[in-house]
């Protein structure tokens, strides 16, 4: 009765009504709009925090260049190319400045090569004789007669040491092609050396030589300290050495025989490893390139106490029947600090060797670290066949385990050391913080470094989704002052001066707290119908501005020139991580207003009830 009566006495200023719910709609709906995308928006960032990692990487920059230049016996000319000087290496304790605020600290990191004879390393479309003849041959040879292999002479066969490419009794042609220089052979001396043939490219040489030999002497070392210094001084000259009586007890035959020791593990039973502080801290990994296909990652904590655990290629692991939970025993013998796997070990599964396997001492490395490693999960890689590998990606056959489960030094098995590279050295920082790191970076002073950060887009979307935010709290605000200055006016239209209509309710013997009922009921009920349709009306258009901006068409939050767009090729799947609108946020900005409207509207009544009700019908309203 009461809710009918105060429905009634509104009905009479029904223009003043209208004007009032369409108010309270309208302010309701921005208000409701700009909660629901200051809402969306942390939660938004939140997910970002969860899904993106920024990832800086480490260049050392040449000090100098210096023009190298190669003979080609061919073309009787010498190619030029520029290789980068560099005084020193710089350490990487460089980065470790205050304020740098690491999540995982800089690392610069080795590959090691693994040795482990019961696994299946070469790849499935090829046959290990056809690889293995790839590589040459150790082979002892003896001239037809005194010659310098300025161009293909003919020599012959007449021991194998190691290698499938040829046999004892072949007549091969033999070229130093890339030795301006090149030493006498004396006819009936016996040489040995390494050899790999390719089609004869001397357009004046014999008609039979089809192939040409290049000789190479592999057992010079180039075992280096950390400081980048080679250990070995004393370099053969010339590609071969002369066989003379007892020359296996000599400490260069000795070399050769280890040579072929050396030679058989690596071709045949090696394959790389790569240690490491965090996955994503392997760009592949952290562009999506590659992914955990079956099992899982290891963990930050098994990382933290290097625990004997690792994830291996997925090929690798149905080459060899592996299963999750499966041991792996490697055996590691060689670190390489200048390249990355794939450098050595091609995406496609290509070899290529440009280290000794020998160290200073003329020996076959000693392994320095022989542990089992459970396997925790398999990834699977797109990187496809690639001819020129930059190093970012993941070398074929890699298996990735946490550093510090290597608990020996590799000080005495380096055989390659060089500056820091992008591929070798990184690091993970807080998510937004890239421009704070390089002022304080740049602070330094280190000239010789450059840090390049890679986010997977997130501060281009952090900035979009901040933007946006701002936009929702400069909304709420004015929002809230309007509804706020709405509903005082009719409030106070509607109860202040209504102060006779109270008078002659209580005149007809309504109690006080009926007459508040009867106020009260057709105001809240204006401003129920209003803060309702005004709230979730602010949801829907909330839902509707979160699907533009974040489709693929939204321009706010575009990755296109981003620098991880530009080098990984990849768009961030924003559908996956954006959040929907709370359907709880419409609902509590509609109790809000009714709740605020009750205080405004009980203030208001109380004021009216206070007065006498003969004292305000004996005088007019204002």
């Amino acid at each position: 009765m009461l809710l009918k009566n105060s429905l009634k006495q509104m009905g009479r200023t029904k223009v003043k009504t209208i004007v009032f719910l369409i108010l309270i709609i309208l302010t309701v709906t921005f208000l409701s709009l700009g909660v629901n995308l200051w809402q969306m928006c942390n939660a938004n960032m939140k997910e970002y925090e969860k899904v993106f990692t920024t990832i800086g990487v480490v260049n050392q920059k040449e000090n100098a260049i210096k023009v190298r230049e190669s003979w080609d016996a061919a073309t009787k000319e010498y190619t030029y190319w520029d290789k980068p000087v560099y005084d020193s290496m710089l350490p990487i304790s460089l980065l470790d400045f205050e304020g740098a605020n690491y999540i995982v600290k800089p690392e610069q990191r080795p590959y090691y090569g693994a040795y482990c004879p019961d696994i299946k390393i070469i790849p499935p479309n090829r046959d290990e004789a056809v690889q293995l003849a790839r590589w040459g041959s150790i082979i002892e040879i003896m001239p037809y007669e005194d010659c310098i292999p300025t161009e293909p002479v003919k020599v012959k066969v007449v021991k194998v040491l190691w290698g499938t490419s040829c046999a004892v009794g072949d007549d091969i042609w033999l070229c130093d092609h890339y030795n301006d220089d090149p030493g006498l052979l004396q006819k009936g001396k016996t040489y040995v050396t390494t050899i790999q043939s390719w089609p004869n490219l001397h357009s004046d040489s014999d008609a039979k030589a089809y192939y040409e030999s290049y000789p190479s002497n592999l057992t010079i070392s180039t075992q280096m300290n950390k400081n980048g210094e080679l250990i070995a001084k004393d370099v053969p000259h010339q590609d071969w050495e002369e066989v003379t009586d007892n020359f296996y007890d000599t400490e260069e035959g000795k070399k050769w025989e280890s040579l072929i020791e050396a030679d058989d593990r690596f071709i045949k039973h090696t394959f790389p490893v790569v240690p490491t502080s965090k996955t994503e801290l392997l760009m592949d990994f952290h562009q999506g390139k590659a992914h955990i296909y079956e099992g899982r990652d290891i963990t930050k904590e098994e990382y933290e106490k290097g625990e004997k655990v690792c994830i291996i290629p997925q090929n690798f692991a149905k080459a060899n029947k592996l299963k999750i939970g499966d041991k792996l025993n490697l055996q590691l013998y060689f670190a390489d600090y200048k390249r990355a796997a794939s450098q050595t070990y091609y995406p496609g599964g290509g070899l290529v060797l440009d280290f000794g396997l020998l160290n200073a001492k003329g020996e076959a490395y000693p392994v320095f670290e022989n542990s089992n490693y459970e396997i925790v999960g398999f990834y699977y890689n797109t990187a496809k066949s690639i001819t020129e590998p930059t190093g970012y990606e993941m070398g074929y056959n890699a298996v990735v385990i946490p550093s510090k489960s290597v608990k020996n030094s590799d000080e005495n098995n380096i055989v390659a050391y060089g500056p820091m590279k992008g591929y070798t050295t990184s690091f993970q920082i807080l998510n937004g913080t890239t421009r704070e790191y390089l002022e304080k970076f740049k602070a330094l002073g280190i000239n010789n470094l450059e840090v390049e950060f890679y986010d997977g887009g997130y501060e281009k979307l952090a900035s979009g989704m901040q933007n946006l935010k701002t936009v929702a709290i400069i909304l709420v605000i004015v929002s809230v002052a309007t509804t706020l200055a709405v509903l005082f006016f009719f409030i106070f239209m509607f109860i202040s001066k209504q102060k006779k209509r109270t008078a002659i309710e209580r005149s007809l013997g309504m109690s006080k707290k009926e007459c508040t009922l009867s106020m009260l009921y057709g105001i809240i009920f204006i401003i129920f119908i209003g803060a309702i349709f005004g709230g979730f009306v602010g949801f829907k258009i909330t839902g509707t501005i979160m699907s533009n901006s974040m489709g693929e068409e939204g321009e706010l939050y575009s990755t296109a020139f981003s620098n991880w767009v530009n080098n990984s090729d990849k768009m961030a799947e924003l559908n996956e991580i954006s959040v929907s609108a709370n359907i709880w946020a419409p609902i509590f900005v509609c109790l809000a207003v009714i709740l605020v409207s009750l205080v405004i509207s009980l203030i208001f009544i109380k004021n009216n009830l206070k007065a006498e009700p003969l004292e305000l019908l004996s005088k007019s309203e204002e």
